[in-house]
């Protein structure tokens, strides 16, 4: 997961960091900056994803797949990456660099998405079969 993650925000200049949680918020990877708690950041965007979630379901819009968050100082992405996990992209900047790291951020999402499908590349040793070039 660290390897797609690396592989995620060094290629493109308009990703400042990501993670990957839970659904339950835990932290299960990330590359983020040391001024933002991972614990916290987890915990935040487990909740805010619960609460999308529930409003995309009372639209009957279906279940949340990703959310965009935008502010002053740049935008959080969250796309979720299967039924176990959410991928959260960062970056800081004023203009609309968030669109082009959702397109590039879809794949990535994808790859964990399989990482963490029991069968195929999860199992409680660990990774397995992980399929190389992935994204």
């Amino acid at each position: 997961m660290q390897s797609i993650l690396a592989e995620l925000n060094d290629g493109s200049a308009d990703i400042d960091a990501s993670a990957i949680i839970s659904t339950e918020g835990l932290m299960l990877a990330s590359a983020i900056s040391g001024e933002v708690s991972e614990d916290r950041a987890g915990a935040v965007m487990a909740s805010i994803s619960s609460l999308a979630d529930r409003a995309m379901r009372e639209f009957k819009l279906g279940n949340l797949e990703q959310l965009v968050m935008k502010g002053r100082n740049g935008y959080a992405l969250m796309i979720q990456a299967g039924e176990y996990a959410a991928l959260i992209v960062i970056g800081y900047g004023d203009g609309p660099e968030w669109s082009l790291a959702l397109l590039r951020s879809i794949p990535a999402a994808g790859a964990i998405s399989d990482l963490l499908t029991p069968g195929f590349g999860w199992s409680m040793e660990g990774p397995v079969g992980i399929p190389q070039g992935s994204i």
